[in-house]
């Protein structure tokens, strides 16, 4: 009998562990009834369905199984979030990149009309050599008539220049109308710069100062033990974390790299000029005629202009390499200006 008792005692604790066990699901159904159970019927399986405990609260929720045109748009809305984001990751790096390179809307605008005025004196420069050439082209072509009319060959090199020009003032051309291009496309970038430019620096009081950046260095200050430099509150009082410095580095980079490739290519423009030039040189001397003064003027200039352009290159890519030890140096002082320890 007391064997018994123990028997039963036993079965009511498993009993009573086994309905602990039991998860408890809440259904609707579809008629939109509310049902309760330890199991959820199949044709519910992929409804939304939830848990919960012997207080009644919910304690999981299973999400209804998506539809195949629910799981298209599920995938495309991740997507439109994840191209939303990369643009504001990048909207948010250019604002800083303005902050940091500019102080003022007449900043912007000085950079600008550098830009522009780079890429006007080049365009001025190719007209007049395509003027030039154009020159020239026609009186070869007036040339090569004459020989058609008194029914002598064309000579091959008289041929050869013709093509030779007309395949030149087509590339001047194509790169006049690229640079044309650019300038639209550098107002257009610029315009929205100074907006934005405008819009960031609206609410100046609502940033953090200039002093209350080097205030929050200061802990910094007293575990490097030095004394903060002019250069060094500069640093501080400009940026914010070092990929600013790696951004205005960048953006005084662009500027210099455009200035060197314009100045190249109004080297390689040049030489072109000269080449053509020395060409008419050339067939003079075959015909036993003597040079005009115009032109070995205008060869003199050319050359004149070559060397001044080629001085400017090698100014311009020594400032390149001082503005690149420049940054390096300022971001490893940054670091160690705010390095936790």
């Amino acid at each position: 009998m007391k064997n018994f008792r123990y028997f039963i005692l036993l079965l009511a604790l498993l009993m009573t562990t086994t309905a602990v066990a039991e998860r408890v699901f809440k259904w609707v159904d579809s008629e939109g009834q509310v049902h309760y159970g330890n199991r959820v019927p199949p044709e519910y399986a992929n409804k939304e369905r939830k848990e919960i405990n012997e207080q009644g609260r919910t304690v999981k929720i299973y999400e209804a199984a998506m539809t195949p045109d629910e799981k298209v748009a599920a995938q495309e809305a991740a997507e439109r979030e994840a191209r939303q984001k990369a643009l504001d990751e990048k909207r948010a790096i250019h604002d800083r990149s303005l902050l940091a390179t500019y102080t003022s809307e007449q900043d912007m605008l000085l950079a600008r009309d550098g830009r522009v005025a780079s890429i006007e004196a080049l365009l001025q420069l190719t007209n007049s050599r395509i003027e030039s050439m154009k020159q020239r082209l026609h009186s070869l072509t007036e040339e090569a008539a004459s020989y058609e009319r008194s029914g002598k060959p064309l000579p091959h090199t008289v041929e050869t220049q013709i093509n030779n020009l007309r395949s030149q003032i087509t590339r001047n051309e194509g790169f006049i109308q690229e640079k044309e291009q650019e300038l639209e496309e550098i107002g257009n970038q610029f315009a929205d710069d100074i907006s934005r430019f405008i819009e960031l620096t609206a609410d100046k009081e609502d940033r953090e100062t200039p002093a209350q950046r080097i205030a929050n260095r200061k802990e910094t200050k007293n575990k490097l033990n030095v004394d903060l430099t002019p250069h060094d509150r500069a640093l501080l009082t400009s940026y914010k974390g070092e990929e600013d410095i790696v951004l205005a580095r960048d953006q005084k980079l662009a500027t210099i790299n455009e200035l060197i490739t314009l100045t190249s290519e109004r080297i390689q423009s040049l030489q072109d000029h000269l080449a053509d030039l020395s060409d008419q040189a050339v067939e003079y001397e075959s015909r036993d005629q003597k040079r005009p003064e115009v032109l070995l003027g205008q060869m003199k200039n050319v050359q004149e202009s070559i060397a001044q352009n080629e001085e400017l290159l090698a100014l311009k890519r020594q400032e390149k390499t001082s503005i690149e030890q420049q940054y390096m140096e300022d971001i490893l002082r940054y670091r160690q200006l705010t390095a936790s320890n």
